[in-house]
């Protein structure tokens, strides 16, 4: 009889597999299996079935109780990448086959438990990369085809988004539904290095995101290693009531020799792993990347005797957002609903909405968030308008935008569906009620029960509003039945709105209104306490006067909040504290809200008698910076990077501290303190540029109040990118964070060579000598000169020929006798590099910097004259890179021969984009990779309130405002590519001249290659990988015959890097770094363009039409490499390409080192056969 698992994980720790992509790598799969879709490994469980199955078996021998089917990648938007889409029931299925085949081969049939595992695919909704809908339905059909399959467990890992975990989660059920089976659950998410999962969301959030869902099991795989993911699992084990499990990498994943390599061995692993035993509720363990059968079998004879520690973990009911999660329950009360994002109740929202400014309407929630709110209501209804069109546009932002929780609050079914379904975190729905019957209150009920949310329950039935107490409580009673009984809402989950009218109109039915809430609320929370309670606040004063209401709302919060009112929608920026108003206001409001009417006192007259004697400002808004100093007043505002309010702040700033102090002491430590952040994750890196802005408006702002005479010591920086190098980008931002931390930077710009670099040094101590330092001006000198001198260099360089640049400067400058420290950085670099080849070479001291706030800390040394921290390779990575260097060499497999397509014509053409084409150019380009990785909007886990204002300028609005300007009169596109013939022998491709080429197959050359090399015009030698298959680029073209060879070079143009240029000098460094962030992923989008029309010329169209407006940057024929990077590293290739392009002509050019000027531009060599793709060598 079949085990049953939830029984089974009470009763001893379950041991799940480990990992199947690396298991995969080591097997010999025939290049048939793979044909043309190499990298997509769930088609082997169709194509090479003894293999999938071995490894499955292998894990089982091992002690493993649940191996996962090779179905990570079975998901329909996965498998169109490679053409594949229509498989993925058909390759589940063959995946949980091959798993059951094994354990039945094994025997274990009734023992083992196969797992569905699915992971998050390529894409992820909260980026907007695809609909929740289309996410659903892909998950719904891969689980159905498990359930078809006979799988025990579905098991959704490396999670990446809380939202796409909804989507597989209400797939799920909707697969159970429809088959009429219910599989056990298990969720695993990814955490990062950083301490989030990708979206930014931590351990505390998901928990809180997913405490409502029906799991068997939450923890957390991938992304790391067991000691890192250590402490996730112990704060996920205080708050999670349910069964953990654990399965880590083995160790963080190191690069050796170009391959990825994970240090951990299988005692090590199930030693660190054992250790989660210890920790409660961990019930499943088992291994994730670089694990094996060796580290499960380890991990089995250990654990598998051990009885689970019983889970403990205990959470307040919370809502959340993607970011952070919020209780319901706050002590002290209540928890503050924003009602300003609303359509109805403020004018400057509802014209926002009006214009369709729909980025604009962020302003009005970010007020909110700074008033102190802690959940956001959104209300888009308004006549003439489309509601779900709207409901889309602003959640779309306020969800991927803002810390707090959300309230989507709409009477329409269709409008909170759009809602829930783009919401990440955990929201609560505004509102239930039985004024329709309950048909629509069950759908709204099923609705949110769906989707996880809490529910705001109103006291409304077919009667219309309850205004007295006993029927308050008549109908909140029964919503409350209703809700928990059917549907199984925890009670908690439901607040109950006991509902107010205004006191304020005179209409002496509603003398009572507060009265009959406050104590509706105090009945029904005696005898339903974990309910919870909120109220529209300010209807209780509808009618009354602004700063009157303001009193009035504040009071009836406060007594409302005595009888257990738990939370409130309120304009939180206008409510008082109790205390804070005066015993005549509170006399007055209480008179009214208790209707006391003694002796012919009217206390509505009194009430407004007395506030229209008033000044009638009203309530004033809390500025953030109240009740601040002027020095915490400055440091805050520049590390908010809030610009404006910090040059307002300045005149009078100036007149009580020191200009000289402002600057050294006051915006210098801030600064320092954004350094902080920075290295911290707490702090975005545009975030930090629009610091630095600030930092040098204050400075220039400041500078004619200044001492006239700079101090003669001030440490300098001689800056540049070394000979060769057009790379601008990276040194340009070290400069501004250090120019803006005090030093001096000397920035002598691309391309500099030593000569420079000593011209400036030597102009440095000829300055310091002028001006009475001491220090001398001699060749012998030179010594005494590094001893008094406080200056450095720093060198930087992005790719590989760069550090050879860097050494032969080293030795030109040790050949003269300098010893003046030198900072060397920049993505060719490691640790590494710089302590084993450079150092050696050079008396002084030399520091890696892999950022400019290490430059900081070097320069800050220097300043104080202490000594320099020198940083050496870790042991760890010392062992790593003398392993690899030796590492095996694989099996050479030549690639399956294919005829050569015929070009339409031979030689270079010069695409000549037209309007049309170059608004195209932005369709494709990669937003994902310009906003997280060009743009640095990686980390959104910054949990400091006033960051928020700084999210005004947001991603999207930035995006399509440089488009805009791109396209007025920056976007001047180069695009030119070419047809040559060519041929491959061994590691040389030999390219002959266009008049070789051939219209028809029959005309081709098919001379014997070593009497056609004579011919040859150029000749190219490629480097072979050392792993199987190891390929060379050569290998993809013909040897007895003559080939097809495209190349390309694309370029956005010189206008945009003198655009750069006059952005930087202006000190404008943030639009600086967002311009030449987008102009190198668009030249990137023209690369890709010019590959669809190879393609699409070449007839080798491979999922997708001829039409340039499809755009695909996956899964396609064929393979485009760049010179400088892993497949062909050789810059030097680049010459070959522009002979025969020959893009000078058009303003592109080469640098000595070969690289290619402007910097946003982009060769390729484009390699049309199927079998092509990226490899190192």
């Amino acid at each position: 009889m079949k085990k049953n698992i939830k029984e089974l994980i009470q009763q001893r720790v379950v041991v799940i597999d480990g990992a199947m992509g690396t298991e995969i790598q080591k097997k010999s799969i025939p290049p048939e299996a793979w044909g043309e879709y190499e990298g997509c490994n769930e088609l082997l469980n169709t194509k090479a079935p003894d293999e999938i199955r071995s490894i499955h078996r292998a894990y089982y021998k091992a002690g493993a109780d649940i191996s996962k089917a090779n179905t990570f990648g079975c998901l329909p938007w996965v498998l169109d990448e490679y053409g594949l889409g229509d498989m993925c029931y058909e390759l589940t299925v063959e995946g949980i086959r091959r798993v059951k085949e094994a354990a039945a081969e094994l025997g274990l049939e009734d023992e083992t438990f196969v797992a569905c595992s699915l992971g998050p695919g390529t894409k992820l909704p909260s980026l907007g990369h695809i609909e929740f809908d289309e996410m659903r339905a892909g998950y719904e059909l891969s689980i159905g085809a498990a359930i078809d399959a006979k799988a025990d467990i579905i098991l959704f890992e490396t999670c990446q988004d809380p939202l796409q975990i909804k989507a597989a989660l209400i797939g799920a059920e909707d697969a159970f539904v429809a088959k009429g089976v219910r599989l056990p659950v298990m969720v695993s998410a990814t955490i990062e290095t950083n301490g989030s999962m990708l979206i930014g969301t931590d351990a505390k959030t998901l928990a809180a995101i997913l405490a409502p869902f029906d799991i068997l099991t939450l923890g957390f795989n991938c992304g790391t290693g067991t000691k890192e993911v250590a402490k996730h699992v112990k704060t996920l084990s205080e708050l999670w009531g349910k069964p953990i499990s654990v399965h880590s990498n083995a160790g963080l994943p190191q690069n050796r020799g170009g391959f990825t390599f994970y240090p951990m061995g299988p005692d090590e692993f199930t030693t660190l792993q054992k250790e989660f035993c210890d920790i409660d509720g961990v019930a499943v363990l088992g291994g994730c990347c670089g694990t094996t059968p060796q580290h499960i079998l380890a991990l089995a004879q250990e654990v598998k005797t051990l009885t689970p520690k019983k889970p403990s973990g205990v959470a307040q009911n919370s809502l959340a957002s993607l970011f952070e999660s919020i209780p319901l329950t706050q002590e002290p009360a209540p928890l503050y609903i924003g009602e300003r994002s609303n359509a109805t109740g403020s004018k400057a929202f509802r014209e926002l909405l009006l214009s369709e400014d729909f980025d604009g309407a962020m302003s009005v929630a970010y007020e909110q968030v700074r008033s102190g709110a802690h959940v956001i209501d959104v209300s888009v209804a308004f006549a003439g308008r489309d509601e779900r069109k709207d409901m889309k546009e602003i959640v779309s932002r306020y969800a991927s935008k803002l810390t707090l929780p959300l309230m989507p609050d709409s009477t329409q079914i269709a409008a909170l569906e759009v809602a829930l379904k783009l919401i990440g975190g955990r929201a609560i729905v505004n509102s239930v009620n039985m004024e329709d019957g309950e048909e629509k209150f069950d759908a709204v009920c099923a609705l949110a029960k769906r989707f996880g949310a809490a529910l705001v329950c109103l006291t409304i039935d077919e009667q219309g509003m309850a205004k007295t107490k006993e029927r308050k409580l008549e109908i909140a009673e029964r919503i409350y039945t209703r809700a928990t009984q059917k549907f199984g809402f925890h009670p908690s989950d439901l607040v109950f709105d006991m509902l107010t009218f205004t006191v304020g109109s005179g209409d002496s039915e509603y003398f009572t209104a507060a009265i009959e809430t406050i104590e509706a609320i105090r009945e029904f929370h005696a005898s339903h306490p974990e309910a919870g309670f909120t109220l529209g606040v300010s209807n209780i004063s509808f009618g009354l006067s602004k700063h009157s209401r303001e009193v009035l709302n504040s009071v009836f919060l406060y007594h409302a909040v005595k009888a257990g009112l738990s939370t409130a929608i309120v304009n939180v920026k206008n409510t008082l504290a109790y205390h804070a108003i005066s015993d005549e206001e509170i006399k007055l409001c209480e008179d009214l809200l208790f209707n006391k009417r003694g002796n012919g006192h009217n206390p509505l007259g009194a009430f407004i008698d007395y506030f229209a004697a008033q000044s009638g400002e009203g309530a004033k808004t809390k500025d953030d910076l109240e009740g601040m100093d002027t020095h915490t007043k400055i440091k805050k505002l520049l590390i908010a990077g809030d610009k404006e309010r910090l040059i307002a702040l300045l005149p009078d700033a100036k007149e009580e501290i020191a200009a000289e102090s402002i600057v050294n002491e006051l915006l210098i430590g801030a600064m320092k303190e954004v350094g902080e952040l920075f290295g911290d994750g707490r702090m975005q890196l545009p975030f930090v540029l629009q610091s630095a802005e600030t930092m040098k408006a204050a400075v220039d702002y400041l500078a004619p109040y200044l001492p006239k005479t700079e101090k003669s010591s001030q440490t300098t920086l001689i800056l540049g990118t070394v000979k060769g190098d057009v790379h601008d980008v990276g040194k340009n931002l070290v400069d501004i964070i250090l120019s803006n931390n005090g030093f001096k930077v000397v920035n002598i710009g691309i391309k500099a060579d030593i000569e420079l670099f000593i011209e400036k040094l030597e102009e440095y101590y000829a300055s310091v000598a002028t001006e009475g330092s001491g220090v001398g001006n001699s060749r012998d000198g030179l010594s005494e000169r590094f001893a008094q001198g406080k200056v450095a260099i720093g060198m930087s360089g992005l790719l590989v020929k760069s550090t050879q640049v860097m050494k032969e400067n080293l030795e030109e400058l040790k050949q003269r006798g300098y010893k003046v420290p030198v900072l060397l950085g920049g993505a060719a670099l490691n640790i590494e590099f710089v302590h084993e080849y450079c150092r050696p070479i050079y008396d002084g001291a030399i520091i890696y910097s892999r950022d400019a706030f290490d430059a900081i800390t070097t320069l800050t040394q220097i300043e104080k004259g202490e000594e320099i921290t020198i940083d050496t390779p870790s042991a760890a990575r010392a062992e790593a890179k003398e392993a690899a260097k030796g590492g095996e060499v694989g099996e050479l497999i030549k690639p399956q021969t294919e005829e050569p397509p015929i070009p339409p014509f031979w030689g270079r053409y010069v695409w000549e984009f037209t309007e049309a084409e170059k608004l195209l150019a932005f369709e494709w380009l990669n937003r994902r990779m310009l906003f997280k990785e060009r743009w640095g909007y990686k980390s959104k886990g910054i949990e400091k309130a006033e960051y928020e204002k700084q999210l005004k300028e947001v991603v999207e609005p930035a995006y399509e405002r440089l488009k805009k300007e791109f396209m007025d009169s920056l976007f001047d596109p180069v695009a030119i590519y070419g047809y040559y013939p060519a041929r491959g022998e061994g590691e040389e491709l030999l390219i002959f001249a266009e008049n070789e080429g051939w219209s028809t197959d029959g005309d081709a050359s098919r001379e014997d290659i070593h009497a056609a090399r004579c011919r040859a015009n150029k000749v190219l030698s490629f480097p072979r990988a050392t792993k199987t298959p190891r390929r060379s680029i050569p290998d993809y073209f013909r040897g007895d015959r003559h080939d097809t060879l495209a190349m390309s070079v694309v370029s956005v143009g010189s206008k945009i890097a003198v655009y750069e240029k006059e952005l930087f000098d202006a000190g404008k460094y943030h639009e600086y770094y967002l311009v030449h962030g987008l102009a190198v992923e668009l030249a990137e989008a023209m690369a890709e363009m010019v590959h669809k029309r190879v393609r699409t010329e070449l007839g080798i169209l491979r999922g997708e039409s001829g039409e340039m407006g499809d755009v695909k940057m996956t899964g396609y024929h064929g393979c485009r490499y760049s010179f400088g990077y892993p497949s062909c590293p050789d810059l030097e290739m680049n010459r070959t390409l522009f002979e025969l392009l020959r893009p000078e002509e058009y303003g592109v050019s080469l640098s000595e080192t070969c690289q290619i000027a402007p910097e946003a531009s982009t060769s390729a060599i484009i390699v049309h056969h199927s079998d092509a793709q990226y490899f190192t060598v």
